[in-house]
């Protein structure tokens, strides 16, 4: 769980019954929306492997009894290592993404776990998720502004 700093600051202050800060709501939302995505990331990464494999395995090696051809910097194996770059770099982006995620996940005692689970990944209301685990509306939202807090917290915002 790397990364995470003092998050367990967060945590024993609002146990000792400090508010935690509230976020701006463009940051609560993109922290919502980043846990909505995470099951797309997954499917995503995964995407994004195979054709990084099947690019990277495209292009030619140089050895030393052949030259390497010099030609112009449009040539097809300039345009195969080009589009390698790209690929590896938004596998960098969505990693990150997806990464904050897991560790969140990993961060979470259970019944937090479980409410990311229903409500971001299911798509399930929150009064379904209060319901599913048993606790109230206002406990689900106290829960939900935690998780939102730590997952931005752990995205650097």
């Amino acid at each position: 769980m790397g990364g995470w700093g003092n998050l367990a600051v967060y945590s024993k202050l609002d146990e000792g019954g400090l508010q935690l800060s509230t976020l701006p709501a463009y940051i609560r939302r993109f922290c919502k929306d980043v846990l909505r995505q995470y099951p797309l990331f997954k499917q995503e990464l995964a995407a994004l492997e195979e054709e990084k494999k099947a690019v990277a395995e495209s292009l030619p090696v140089a050895t030393w009894r052949e030259a390497a051809s010099r030609q112009a910097i449009g040539d097809p194996t300039s345009r195969q290592a080009f589009r390698l770059l790209r690929l590896e770099e938004r596998w960098r982006q969505v990693r990150f993404y997806a990464q904050a995620v897991e560790d969140l996940l990993a961060y979470l005692e259970e019944e937090q776990r479980k409410l990311v689970e229903l409500h971001f990944f299911d798509g399930y209301p929150p009064w379904r998720v209060a319901q599913e685990l048993g606790m109230s509306e206002s406990s689900f939202f106290r829960y939900e502004k935690e998780i939102l807090t730590l997952l931005a917290h752990r995205l650097g915002l």
